[in-house]
Formats: structure tokens, C-alpha cells, sequence
């Protein structure tokens, strides 16, 4: 269990202050994305973290009240009393927040998914928004994938709208960014079935899919679903069938979906 002394807090009051002008730096998606730091909002997210095994390197409270933590925290953590105003201008969630950290990037690599008896994988290729991402991670943990792949994307995985919209699921998973050439080596050495998520005419309805082993799905972009590059990588088609006016559904809604029932057959 991990408490925080009060009286060992150091108080910032100002704008000028290094510390806050650095954490305003980190709260910039644009600037962070270069950086080895990047800031956790929230106390449920920022225990996940530790649990995590994350480096977290300073704290800073919104208030000078007692906070425990079911988490061990380092006594050599940097603890702060950051004015209201100051963390407020921060602060994505207006008040309800009691907590900033600055914590160290963590990078992922395909050995880093822990593969199990029927284990699940996401691939996502040239995803655009954070929030889709947030959402997808917040899913997959949900339903126990065992990782997620991105393929060619170049968002920060540790843009705050992800965390925020993964609502700390993204400690709990391996995010690797990798390309199509070893991603599909790593599937092939684990023995990995893939499906594409594809409209076509040759598609087949993922409700027809008897899922079994080791399951791949692959996801395109929002915008222009899987390219064809990807397409050429051998595995079957699979789609969701609408039944409405609408020829699409959201990639996070999609995912759930197709995940749900590859779960329901497999676990």
C-alpha cells in the first residue's frame, strides 16, 4: 500500500516554475510524441501504471489530502502540491482529477505479447484517432487479448487521448508498432490463424467463422479500411453484414463486435 507524505510535498505556485513549464510541455500530444516522458492523468490509471511495472518519476496533487495508493511507490518519487489553478489549466477533467504523474515510455516489441493456450491478436493498420485507439485497447483488455499490433501508424500510442479514452487499459497490454513483413513472420512462427476484415464479395460473414487456436484479426483504417498490401498477406475475409442504411460501423464498435464472438467460441 502506498502513501504519500504531505509535509514532504514541494508547493508550485507559479507559471514560471520549471516543473509545471515541463509538464505543460508533455500535455502538448505534438511535443510529447519525441519525448521518453509523458503524463498520466487520474489515479485509477496511474495505479494500473505501477502496477505495470512503469517508471514513475513525479507526482503532482491537485490537493495536499491524504491519498492511498494500492500500489508500493517509491520513497524516491517527486511529489508536488500543485495550486488548483495551475492543475486545472492542465487538467483534461475538469476537477474530478487528483493526481498528474510523468512516467517513462515503455517500448513494446513482438516478444513482448504473452501467448497463451488460444490466444487473440489485434492488427491494426494506419490507425488515425486516439480515441479509436483508446477505445480498442479499452475492448481488448476487456475481452483478455493477449496484444495489439499497429502496422504503419503513426500516432503516439502515449497521446493522452489514448489513455484517457483506454481508461488505463493501455498498461495492461503489449502495444507494438512494427511493419506488415514482421508482423506476418511473427504470426506464422506462432501458428496464428488470420482474418481480414474485408468488404468484398468473397467476404464471409464472421457469425459463419468456426474460430479455433491461435486467432489474428486484422483491421484497417478508418477511413480506407486495409489497404492492398495488406490484402495480399495470406488469410481469410471475414466482415460484419449490415442490415440498416448504413454501410459501415465505427473501427472500435467493429472491433468489439467481431472480438466478441472470436471470444465467445475460443474462451
Amino acid at each position: 500500500m502506498g502513501r504519500i507524505n504531505l509535509f514532504s510535498m514541494k508547493i508550485i505556485s507559479s507559471l514560471q516554475n520549471s516543473h509545471f513549464r515541463r509538464l505543460k510541455k508533455l500535455s502538448n500530444n505534438k511535443f510529447n510524441k519525441k519525448e521518453m516522458e509523458f503524463i498520466i492523468e487520474g489515479v485509477q490509471e496511474f495505479a494500473l501504471a505501477v502496477k505495470s511495472n512503469f517508471t514513475i518519476n513525479k507526482i503532482f496533487f491537485r490537493e495536499r489530502k491524504p491519498l492511498n495508493f494500492d500500489v508500493n511507490l517509491s520513497n524516491k518519487i517527486e511529489t508536488f502540491y500543485l495550486k488548483k489553478k495551475l492543475f486545472d489549466f492542465l487538467s483534461y477533467r475538469n476537477n474530478s482529477s487528483k493526481l498528474i504523474a510523468v512516467a517513462n515510455k515503455k517500448k513494446y516489441t513482438l516478444n513482448s505479447i504473452f501467448l497463451k493456450k488460444n490466444s487473440i491478436i489485434l492488427i491494426i493498420e494506419n490507425i488515425e484517432k486516439p480515441g479509436n485507439l483508446g477505445a480498442i485497447l479499452r475492448t481488448a483488455d476487456g475481452m483478455g487479448v493477449s496484444g495489439i499490433i499497429l502496422i504503419d501508424s503513426k500516432i503516439n500510442i502515449f497521446n493522452s487521448n489514448v489513455i484517457r479514452s483506454s481508461v488505463g487499459s493501455i498498461f495492461n497490454l503489449p502495444l507494438v508498432k512494427t511493419n506488415k513483413e514482421e508482423a506476418i513472420k511473427f504470426l506464422i512462427k506462432n501458428k496464428f490463424k488470420l482474418y481480414n476484415t474485408i468488404i468484398s464479395k468473397t467476404s464471409k460473414n464472421y457469425l459463419d467463422i468456426c474460430y479455433s487456436g491461435n486467432i489474428a484479426i486484422a483491421f484497417g483504417s478508418e477511413s480506407k479500411g486495409l489497404s492492398d498490401n495488406w490484402k495480399s498477406h495470406p488469410g481469410k475475409e471475414i466482415c460484419i453484414k449490415m442490415k440498416g442504411k448504413n454501410d459501415s460501423f465505427n473501427l472500435s464498435v467493429s472491433v468489439g463486435i467481431i472480438l466478441s464472438e472470436v471470444v465467445r467460441q475460443t474462451k
